[in-house]
């Protein structure tokens, strides 16, 4: 028992404490949990107050840091995603919406959105397509502070549809992001220009 609970002090989640006697003996050791510990919510909310003063700085911004984030993704000689692993988009495409959209799936499987490439509308001919991601990891945040969490993933996007123009997306791509079309779902497309 002692070895788990001294486990746990050292984690920090367990504080340790000594209790004294009345009598004759030892003083005791107490244990109590630790209820303000510093996870990622509020480092991502000190973060993201350090964007800007504004929604729209903290917009700006963190699009900007989700399109240098795929700058590194995709600058790699063997194309790593966001956890360093290497990224390719399965099976053969038939164009350049389709290849795309397969290797922002495969990213953001690996990040944790339980991504679902939706098949190609007959009307669309390959040139739009859907991914619905179904669990963002970073939830708490979107919710909180959608002009960052959002952003960035909006600005990821954008990176990983291949290289940015002045205005942000790909000379031959278009890509859009839907947060929380339903309470736990969002919406990316990726879109092929005329």
């Amino acid at each position: 028992m002692r070895f788990h609970l001294d486990a746990l002090c050292e984690e920090g989640l367990v504080e340790r404490s000594r209790i004294t006697r009345a009598g004759v003996g030892r003083p005791r050791t107490g244990y109590r949990a630790v209820r303000d510990r510093l996870d990622y919510r509020i480092l991502a909310e000190i973060l993201a107050l350090e964007l800007g003063d504004t929604a729209g700085k903290r917009r700006h911004r963190a699009e900007a840091a989700g399109r240098r984030w795929a700058e590194r993704i995709t600058d790699t000689g063997t194309h790593q995603d966001a956890v360093g692993q290497p990224v390719s988009g399965g099976s053969v495409a038939r164009d350049a919406a389709e290849e795309r959209s397969a290797m922002i799936t495969t990213v953001f499987e690996r990040m944790g959105f339980d991504p679902e490439l939706v098949p190609a509308e007959k009307s669309s001919r390959g040139r739009r397509r859907s991914i619905r991601l179904h669990s963002c990891p970073v939830r708490d945040l979107a919710r909180d502070h959608p002009e960052v969490a959002c952003a960035l993933h909006r600005g990821l996007l954008q990176g990983l549809a291949g290289p940015a123009e002045p205005g942000g997306s790909a000379p031959g791509m278009r890509v859009e992001l839907e947060p929380f079309v339903e309470p736990e779902l969002c919406l990316a497309r990726v879109i092929a220009r005329d």
